[in-house]
């Protein structure tokens, strides 16, 4: 990978600690697993710096429209050593295909954004999900690490990104039926569904003892 990503990373590394502190929860489930999808749910441009600053050291492969390539030629070359691959929404892409299967094969992690755009709303509630992630996992055979933002982002206030188990879809490899597909896809999104709840409940668990500490707190003064 470009040295300039890794260049770029540490350039920014402070500026996004400090912006949109967040806690990574479960970091150790992302480091144990090799080649492999990374879904997570999606609010904003923070959702990729975050993980660049706290999870992706030397490298990063991550689906992106294309049309963010198309703006300048610049733009297309930076995208592209940045680790981004073009993929044109709503149609076969049968170039971007290659590329993400050369990631995994290459036994490398590649992000994915499975709901296909942003949480604009910044709601919990997750849309149905796009079958690529499943169809990559399932042609490639590998696994899927689900990741989920507790709330949306906001500048200077703490936020969680907690990383679930990953998900195996043994069951359906070699498989090129459209309805495996698509059971394939639901048992993607079931899984981030228990990764929002294990999220929420993690965090919600956080708060309620700070909050009772500083009760106690209070009343003892």
């Amino acid at each position: 990978m470009s040295s300039l990503y890794r260049f770029i990373r540490a350039l920014t590394y402070p500026f996004v600690k400090i912006t949109w502190p967040t806690e990574v929860v479960g970091k150790e489930r992302f480091d144990a697993m090799g080649g492999g999808i990374v879904i997570c749910n999606h609010y904003a441009i923070p959702d990729t710096l975050i993980p660049v600053a706290s999870l992706y050291k030397k490298e990063l492969h991550v689906l992106a429209k294309a049309e963010a390539f198309e703006v300048a030629k610049i733009a297309d070359w930076f995208l592209r050593k940045m680790g981004a691959i073009p993929v044109h929404r709503g149609e076969p892409d049968i170039n971007a295909v290659k590329q993400v299967l050369a990631v995994l094969k290459a036994d490398k992690k590649l992000v994915m954004y499975p709901e296909g755009t942003r949480n604009r709303e910044g709601t919990k509630e997750m849309l149905h999900f796009k079958q690529g992630a499943a169809r990559f996992a399932i042609k490639a055979q590998k696994p899927i690490l689900p990741m989920v933002y507790y709330r949306m982002h906001k500048a200077y206030r703490k936020n969680w990104l907690y990383i679930g188990e990953p998900i195996y879809l043994d069951e359906f490899y070699g498989s090129r039926r459209p309805e495996d597909f698509e059971r394939a896809t639901e048992v993607v999104y079931e899984a981030m569904q228990k990764t929002r709840e294990e999220c929420d409940a993690y965090v919600e668990g956080l708060l309620a003892a700070k909050k009772s500490r500083r009760k106690r707190k209070g009343k003892s003064e």
